[in-house]
């Protein structure tokens, strides 16, 4: 049998939405208490008929043709049934960390919860992307040389040989063999319980599980601006956030007005047009080259040529978040802010907000959207697991 390497690809799909499952690929990224790096292969644990070499960890990046690279095993072996039952993470079985786990309701069937053990598993040393868009460019690309139609079908996992598939198991082969792509070092580390830190309870959004909900943050957004009017000064003439300086204190903060707009903020002089973008796009209006944001700023201007005031355009968008202005004509009409910015000045002005008891939770908000998709993912995976390992200690 021809060796072979695989493409998996992790955090993905319904399962990982369903409740507050916990990913079993998760512990791919952390060393067992005797050291062990072990891996989970999406989707079932499963791995029949094949002779895996190695195994390229991969989180989707566009229309199933584009990956970004985020793991590579090697020195891959079996692991019997008896050995998977002692593994323990902070001294915490596998049967105990994925005991809660939901799949339409039933209780999670997943059997193998530990595929392979790999001598040494390492992290990309920046960013690598694998694609079969002949459009897509990024400084690390390898464009992949394959007949398949995508990288990863609806199974989460391709197999690659030198006899099927040569040309592209080439590729990846100089991938993996090429130093300078990766950490020399294995950098995953035994997992320990973190404490007061994990033994914190989850926020309001996170109970709720409105934590990407784009209305529920736009509400927030404004309820904190309107909170203190000094602080949305400061927050108004920071150059790296609106660059308003002189904003007056005596303003008004609306939500869903002219057109729907998420906040529409207006003083005597000023009229503030802010897009909050979470987890979508720029909606189109009347084909390809209008959107929302024209519409917007049409209507602004409007007001603002009647009221004798100057409009400044914005969107407020996740650190993770890609949209080109440019199709729209927008491009400088509307300053994009980066969500990691607006995190950071409430962070410095937290003195003024603290008082109000759902502020911590704002910024537990507002910091999910500071990481990009790779860091959510993972994060939002890691923290399940040591809630649920701070429970069982």
């Amino acid at each position: 049998m021809a060796k072979e390497i695989l493409i998996n690809q992790l955090f993905s799909g319904g399962y990982l939405e369903e409740g507050t499952n916990i990913g079993h690929e998760v512990i791919n990224f952390f060393k067992d208490d005797d050291g062990y790096n072990n891996l989970f292969i999406t989707d079932s644990g499963k791995v029949e008929k094949h002779d895996v070499e190695y195994v390229l960890f991969v989180r989707h990046v566009s229309k199933k043709k584009t990956v970004e690279v985020i793991g590579l095993a090697e020195g891959l072996s079996g692991i019997t049934f008896d050995e998977m039952k002692q593994i323990r993470y902070a001294g915490v079985s596998l049967d105990q960390i994925f005991s809660n786990n939901r799949y339409h309701g039933e209780t999670d069937m997943v059997s193998n919860n530990v595929t392979y053990r790999a001598r040494n598993f390492r992290l990309p040393s920046h960013r690598i992307f694998i694609t079969l868009e002949e459009a897509f460019f990024s400084e690390d690309t390898v464009h992949l040389d394959s007949k398949r139609k995508v990288i990863t079908p609806q199974s989460m996992r391709v197999y690659y040989s030198e006899e099927s598939d040569s040309i592209a198991y080439d590729q990846l082969k100089r991938l993996i063999n090429d130093s300078n792509k990766w950490e020399q070092t294995n950098k995953t580390a035994k997992l320990i319980s973190e404490g007061a830190v994990q033994n914190q309870s989850p926020s309001f959004l996170e109970i709720i599980r409105k934590e990407d909900d784009e209305n529920i943050l736009s509400n927030l957004l404004a309820y904190f601006f309107d909170y203190s009017h000094n602080g949305f000064q400061r927050f108004a003439a920071e150059p790296g956030l609106l660059d308003i300086p002189g904003f007056d204190a005596s303003f008004t903060v609306q939500r869903e007005v002219m057109g729907r707009v998420d906040l529409w903020i207006e003083s005597d002089k000023d009229i503030i047009v802010i897009e909050n973008k979470i987890k979508s796009g720029i909606n189109g209006i009347i084909g390809n080259d209008f959107s929302q944001l024209n519409k917007y700023h049409e209507k602004a201007e409007d007001e603002a040529q009647n009221s004798g005031k100057k409009a400044h355009y914005y969107v407020f968008a996740p650190n993770y978040a890609k949209f080109d202005l440019k199709q729209f004509g927008l491009d400088g009409e509307y300053k994009v802010i980066r969500y990691s910015d607006v995190y950071n000045f409430f962070v410095r002005e937290a003195v003024t907000y603290i008082a109000d008891r759902i502020f911590p939770d704002f910024l537990r908000g507002l910091k999910r959207h500071t990481l990009s998709l790779p860091e959510l993912q993972f994060e939002t995976m890691r923290s399940r697991l040591l809630r649920k390992i701070n429970q069982l200690q």
